[in-house]
């Protein structure tokens, strides 16, 4: 095969690990058909592997987004290159080719729905993994799955595709890439393939003049975020390498499924650094307080420093007698007004007291707002190892965006239609946002001005205002 320029990078690296990120048309499928074919034929002892005896045989993967994808964009070319040499077998799409070595190596062709087809293979050398924007939970069953399948073969992978805003997994590859020496990512677009008609690309520009996002995206292959995200991607990804100063302070945040027959989630937090998160299957209202107040005694946790959901079940946990002093956080709560009126300048008597504003559709969307604040300036960290608690904080938190009606009041998402895109309640997400309540409610601790000291008076009001109401209701 005849490579371009950037073919010839990727192929000359020597890294284990590598990132391709291209156009479309950009040439990066046509070479990992030459790879897999190299991988599958060469000798052994050529591939710097920790081994060159497999018993069950020498396997290379290719995983498409699904098996359909998968037989379109590869199998009729691997057929065609390996024709004469290998046996194909339809029905599976698996290519045994021979090799140098005098044995026999199979190329697994397949989707990335299947995944737990291949837990447990062995004697895996190389996956090339095609259109990585558009798996979900990649990195759970990377991480799960495939990695460890090199344990023994000190194998190889590929990460190619065209960047997705929605699932961006090629940009936080690229990011966990940094500064390893096993990894190397490269990047060309759709123009720097020499192969493909200028005057095509021309005229697929023009095209795109009134929609320069895809334009980007497909054939630059340049990352674009979601227009009106609260959250930015790379500070979703730094919020756990994020090293932050933490107060002595510890909080203990309860999220309790509507009717309590889901998950219950217990987050605990030291300042602003999440420390550690418990789920629970199924607890009922007593299960629930039981366990606030062992948890409260072991890491000791006022009471004042503990919020729960308190809509469904979690209304009766934090009316409880027996958890007298914690906060019941509700959604709906109208927001606390704590910031000055912008308009008016400081130090000019406009009355006897500024004036208080809110511009926050709910107390929800208030939480959101400066969770997002602070995790885009790097103030908030969470330090759990469980991979499957980060991809779904990220996941989560990814989908929020700015849903202001217009009517001067800042709104996020609403729970509901997260609820909807994910297909289930962010019940770990929910408890950073509401983390976010005692950093306003800390933010409104009184000055030793009288001026200050009138403003936190009045916030307290309306905080009694909705806690008096949120008991009355629990109670009818």
């Amino acid at each position: 095969m005849l490579l371009h320029p950037n073919q010839k990078l990727v192929a000359q690296s020597k890294a284990r690990f590598k990132i391709t990120r291209a156009g479309r048309k950009g040439g990066k499928t046509a070479l990992e058909v030459e790879t897999l074919c190299y991988k599958a034929t060469i000798s052994a002892s050529k591939l710097n592997l920790a081994k060159t005896v497999f018993p069950t045989g020498r396997k290379v993967l290719y995983i498409a987004p699904t098996q359909s994808q998968a037989r379109k964009i590869i199998w009729e070319a691997l057929k065609n290159r390996l024709v004469g040499i290998g046996i194909a077998n339809e029905s599976v799409l698996e290519m045994r080719v021979p090799n140098e070595d005098k044995t026999f190596s199979t190329i697994y062709v397949g989707g990335w729905e299947n995944r737990e087809n291949y837990r447990g293979l062995t004697d895996v050398i190389h996956i090339t993994y095609d259109e990585v924007d558009t798996m979900r939970d990649f990195f759970v069953y990377w991480r799960e799955i495939f990695r460890p399948m090199f344990l023994d073969t000190a194998g190889t992978a590929d990460f190619i595709g065209t960047p997705k805003k929605e699932n961006p997994n090629l940009r936080r590859l690229e990011k966990e890439a940094e500064g390893n020496h096993e990894w190397e990512s490269f990047h060309f677009t759709s123009r720097d393939n020499p192969f493909l008609p200028v005057t095509e690309i021309d005229a697929l520009e023009k095209e795109y003049e009134g929609d320069r996002t895809s334009y980007k995206q497909e054939v630059l292959a340049e990352y674009v975020d979601n227009a009106g995200a609260l959250f930015k991607y790379t500070s979703l990804l730094d919020m756990f390498s994020n090293t932050i100063t933490k107060s002595n302070e510890k909080y203990l945040i309860v999220d309790v499924s509507d009717d309590g027959a889901d998950k219950t989630v217990f987050s605990f937090f030291q300042g602003l650094e999440l420390y550690r998160i418990e789920i629970f299957e199924r607890l009922n209202t007593e299960g629930i307080i039981s366990q606030i107040r062992e948890y409260a005694s072991d890491e000791r946790i006022p009471y004042s420093q503990i919020a729960v959901d308190a809509i469904g079940v979690g209304a009766g946990v934090a009316s409880s007698s027996l958890l007298d002093g914690i906060i019941g956080f509700k959604s709906s709560y109208s927001a606390m007004k704590t910031d000055i009126d912008p308009v008016r300048l400081p130090n000019v008597h406009y009355a006897s007291h500024a004036s208080l504003v809110s511009d926050y559709k709910n107390l929800r969307s208030q939480c959101v707002f400066i969770l997002a604040e602070h995790i885009n300036n790097h103030k908030f960290a969470v330090k759990v190892d469980d991979v499957r608690i980060k991809e779904k904080i990220i996941e989560e938190l990814s989908l929020y965006q700015d849903a202001s009606t217009g009517d001067g009041k800042r709104m996020a998402t609403q729970k509901e239609d997260i609820k909807v895109l994910l297909g289930h309640s962010p019940d770990i997400s929910d408890t950073l946002i509401m983390r976010m309540f005692f950093v306003l409610r800390d933010k409104l601790a009184p000055n030793q001005s009288e001026a200050q000291a009138k403003i936190h008076a009045e916030i307290m009001n309306q905080f009694d205002k909705n806690f008096n109401r949120q008991h009355m209701n629990s109670t009818k």
